[in-house]
């Protein structure tokens, strides 16, 4: 009677601690399941965050884009603008000088006949 008592202790002793067992399992899991959630949630809001980043810096380089276009478009702009006034500035000095030149011209002419006329071999 006595080894019956002790059969129902110890199987009495196993039954509590199979459920001590399958209490601290379950326990893990959902500790372990919780844990993961919560690195999911973390790793979808660093993952948002690096998104929302890539989008600024991308944002950011086409802004950059734009405004060197825009500065180029000015400049090349200006150059053509200064190209022109050297150029007409040009222009208008060569003309002046060509004008200086056919009014110089009669005063060469006479000095060439001058020393045509007053040089011994000129006669």
């Amino acid at each position: 009677m006595i080894a019956a008592y002790f059969i129902i202790f110890l199987l009495e002793a196993v039954v509590e601690v199979a459920k001590f067992i399958l209490t601290a399992v379950g326990t893990f899991i959902s500790v372990f399941a919780l844990s993961f959630t919560i690195f999911q949630y973390w790793r979808k809001k660093q993952d948002e965050k690096f998104d929302l980043l890539k989008a600024a810096v991308k944002n950011g380089i086409q802004d950059e884009e734009e405004a060197r276009k825009d500065a180029l478009s000015h400049l090349e702009k200006r150059v053509e603008y200064l190209e022109h006034r050297v150029v007409q500035a040009f222009e208008n000095r060569l003309s002046t000088i060509e004008g200086e030149l056919r009014g110089i011209k009669p005063i060469l002419q006479a000095i060439q006949n001058w020393f045509i006329n007053n040089t011994p071999g000129g006669k």
